[in-house]
């Protein structure tokens, strides 16, 4: 091998040559790590070559992706550690590597970025070498020099504390000294002071953070409450596609049982007693019994099933199939209904049965109309199960029929027909009342809550027990706030546990019919997102997340009421992220409405500062949650530099029926005002808001409310609104759920009868008076609220002269979820906040250069 030259120069330097030079001065160095020549190395390949050792600088040695270099820390397995190092007083980091075997060595520090950051890397080297930012490789050259030469590549930073690593191949006959060293120079237009260099990994909520890495995706739990399955989900970056990985793990010690990876077999479910796991493979229900160690195909001849579900008594396996219609001839097509254009609507799943003892498969349910299995009785001899149908002459729309069928004797009873507003229905333990959950109007007026003659909510879910024999109703909801999500009758204690948007929370409540009380549980998270109940023990897991605390799986004794950790597998996404506080915040509005709220304050918030500021809020029925993740993330855009106020105005569900009431019929008038007024008060009472840097966003409804907003307020800024709704009517008519979401929020309310509100409150009608810069996102394929929405808010916009943007995300529905779109979507906002509410718009004409068509 030709000797190298024995002093290794490797210095990253910024393009614009005018601009002031930030030494990195402060290095953790790991040493090396050996690596050998393939065998048969000097013999050559098809295209001629021998083994070059360089090459063994290319080869992935390890993996670096969740490598967070911190001093006096071990390096992965390797025994190597991370050590930190000044430079010399000639700004060089002097290094050492002792001769022996080729080698690798590893050197790393830090990039913090307060903004979006340009520049172009130029590394000088004698020796051959890689750097990555990140994971991504900025720079490299695999030749060795006689003589120094740069290597220029332009690169871009986001607000972020960026890994820097740097692979040196060392080759076997280097003796003697290595020097280091590395400047940060930004481009024209980009401050020395935006960046800085540490030794210190301490990260802020980033993009990589929230769609990257392992995933907790959910989490049920064994009979016996014994075991859970957990199931983790991670994306590839590059196809853009979710792996699943679901384990068995013994709850008392976190044992690993068994793991299940992707889809070789699907629809993993426990079994209604023991400790048994079954699932679909191959056409056939298995089932695993880990008490036992056996497993036995249950049920064959399923290929075309669209799920199923076990019997109580596990003598049956429930299933649906799914009927298609013959398919269309020609181009030309009949749409029978509003429903009708919509795919699938025309298919029908209807239920059967396999009997595990002696294998016959039998059809249940037949018609013109799917059937939807609601419960199945303790005993296994009965099951519930509903049919439904439009009709036009009456919000909501539809109607429902709910039948009992005796199993054995094919008895048909019916509970009842024709019901406007749907419930969903579950057995009492006993299986001689209903616990039914719908609409406040589900039942006439029995459990309506609102004052002044509102009309109710109808997306405010109530509770009902329902006595199968007289008919006899009980609202149990009726004065309870928190809107019910679904629930769970033990027939253990016989209480009931409801999952309910309580205010911007997600919370689990006992109800005890003793003394008819709700009881909240105190679990480890804001937000609890799922949960799932042992049948056999008083024991449930439960996943959650918080403003500042990412997804986590926890097993609740329903007895002591304490939760124990038994999954946190998002864990090593944040083993160094910092985030800022979050603090509630509430007021009463000039009508006396009090309106609560929380706020998100940047990482090493300086209360002495003044900082730019983004209002969310959605406006409509939902409140905005205070879960980890989410589409708009908050603790991101407080981690770029912004405080992020929330505000959950008037008509949200959680809050108790009369508030949620306001929702009806108001298209923003009642919000919009809570929403303005919030705001400057807020800016009033905190002095470290910039409020002319004040900007406002939303989505679907939100984004309806950010079109709103502007016609009534010059408050804020800078404006974003995503998939929103300029014109009511339009929306009403052609989104596919444009007119069965209008049945409630414009309730009894049509074009043709009242055009006070179709055109009014909608944005588009008073376009005229917005003035403030309003960015429109919506995806092409939108069905929910179409595209159309924000195309002709542009238009008028446009030909108004007034300052607007639009993009649109091709391909994409609703909401964003490709990875690469979700990234670029993002950033996007972020981008034009940065613009209007910091004045620097670097970073959206990096995104958007400005063009001369």
């Amino acid at each position: 091998m030709r000797r190298f030259i024995s002093t290794l120069v490797l210095s990253i330097l910024f393009f614009n040559l005018s601009a002031q030079e930030v030494l990195v001065d402060k290095w953790l160095v790991a040493g090396k790590i050996a690596v050998l020549e393939p065998a048969l190395s000097k013999i050559q390949n098809v295209k001629g070559d021998t083994f070059n050792a360089v090459e063994l600088l290319k080869q992935p040695i390890l993996n670096f992706q969740s490598v967070l270099p911190k001093a006096n820390q071990e390096l992965l397995g390797t025994g190597l550690v991370w050590k930190e190092q000044a430079v010399d007083a000639d700004s060089s980091l002097h290094l050492y590597f002792a001769s022996g075997t080729n080698s690798v060595g590893l050197i790393a520090s830090y990039i913090q970025s307060e903004g979006f950051w340009k520049g172009s890397v130029c590394i000088e080297s004698l020796l051959p070498f890689e750097a990555f930012i990140g994971d991504i490789k900025v720079a490299s050259r695999y030749s060795g020099l006689e003589k120094a030469e740069e290597v220029t590549k332009d690169l871009s930073l986001n607000a972020a504390n960026h890994k820097l690593l740097i692979k040196v191949f060392i080759p076997d006959t280097l003796s003697k000294e290595a020097r280091l060293k590395v400047y940060l120079k930004p481009s024209t237009g980009f401050l020395a002071s935006s960046i800085s260099s540490s030794v210190n990994p301490r990260q802020t909520k980033t993009l990589k953070h929230l769609l990257e890495g392992t995933k907790l995706a959910g989490a049920s739990i064994s009979a016996t409450g014994e075991m859970a399955l957990i199931t983790i989900s991670e994306v590839d970056t590059k196809t853009e596609k979710s792996s699943y990985q679901r384990r068995i793990i013994q709850l008392d010690n976190n044992k690993i049982l068994a793991t299940y990876r992707n889809s070789e077999v699907s629809q993993l479910k426990w079994m209604p007693k023991g400790n048994k796991i079954s699932y679909l493979y191959s056409g056939s229900v298995w089932v695993y019994n880990f008490d036992t160690g056996t497993e036995l195909e249950m049920v064959k001849g399923l290929n075309d099933i669209a799920s199923y579900t076990w019997s109580p008594t596990e003598q049956l396996v429930f299933y649906y199939v799914d009927e298609k219609p013959e398919e269309q001839k020609g181009d030309m097509r009949r749409i029978l209904s509003m429903e009708d254009r919509q795919s699938g609507w025309r298919n029908r799943q209807f239920l059967y049965t396999a009997d595990i003892k002696t294998g016959i498969h039998q059809r249940l349910t037949w018609g013109n109309q799917s059937t939807l299995l609601h419960d199945i009785s303790a005993d296994g001899t009965k099951i519930l199960f509903s049919t439904s149908y439009e009709d036009y002459s009456e919000r909501p729309y539809t109607r429902q029929n709910l039948y009992q069928l005796n199993l054995n004797t094919r008895q048909l009873d019916t509970i009842w027909t024709d019901k406007l507003f749907s419930l969903s229905t579950t057995y009492s333990p006993n299986g001689k009342q209903l616990l039914a959950i719908g609409s406040p109007l589900a039942f006439g007026n029995i459990g309506v809550n609102v004052s002044d003659e509102r009309i109710p909510n109808g997306f405010d879910s109530q509770a009902y027990l329902f006595d199968i024999e007289s008919g006899s109703i009980d609202a149990i909801t009726h004065d309870f706030n928190p809107a019910i999500q679904d629930a769970h009758w033990s027939k253990l204690s016989g209480a009931i546990y409801f999952n309910t948007v309580d205010e911007d929370r997600n919370s689990l409540y006992e109800y005890n019919f003793k003394n008819k009380r709700f009881t909240k549980l105190n679990l480890s998270e804001e937000v609890m997102q799922s949960i799932d109940f042992a049948h056999e023990k008083p024991m449930a897991v439960y996943t959650g997340s918080g403003s500042n605390s990412w997804p986590k799986a926890y097993l609740l004794n329903l007895k002591t009421k304490a939760s124990v950790l038994v999954d946190n597998t998002d864990a090593v996404n944040y083993t160094e992220v910092q985030f800022g506080d979050t603090k509630d915040w509430s007021f009463t509005s000039s009508q006396g409405q009090s309106v609560t709220a929380c706020y998100y304050l940047p990482p090493n918030f300086d209360s002495t500062k003044k900082y730019p500021m983004i209002v969310y809020y959605y406006g409509g029925t939902s409140p905005v949650g205070r879960d980890f993740g989410g589409r708009y993330p908050m603790q991101y855009y407080a981690a770029n530099g912004f405080v992020v106020l929330v505000l959950q105005p008037s008509g949200a569900i959680g809050f108790g029926q009369d508030f949620s009431a306001a929702h009806v019929n108001a298209w923003g008038k009642i919000t919009a005002d809570e929403i303005i007024e919030g705001t400057q008060k807020f800016c009033s009472e905190n002095s470290f808001v910039d409020n002319k840097k004040v900007g406002c966003m939303g989505a679907s409804y939100g984004g309806f409310m950010t079109m709103y907003l502007l016609t009534q307020t010059d408050v804020f800024a800078a404006a974003i609104s995503h998939a929103g709704i300029s014109s009511i009517s339009s929306y009403w008519g052609e989104g596919f759920w444009g007119y069965s979401y209008s049945a409630e929020a414009s309730a009894n309310s049509f074009p043709w009868n009242n055009r006070e509100l179709y055109i009014d409150q909608s944005p588009l009608f008073s376009v005229d008076k917005v003035v403030t810069p309003l960015l429109l996102l919506h995806g092409s394929d939108d069905t929910n609220v179409p595209v159309g929405e924000s195309i002709q808010m542009f238009t008028a916009l446009k030909l108004l002269g007034k300052p607007v943007e639009l993009i649109q995300i091709d391909g994409a529905d609703h909401h964003i979820h490709k990875y690469t779109q979700r990234v670029e979507w993002t950033n996007t906002i972020l981008a034009y906040f940065t613009k209007y509410l910091k004045t620097d718009d670097n970073w959206w004409k990096e995104f958007y250069p400005d063009s001369n068509y």
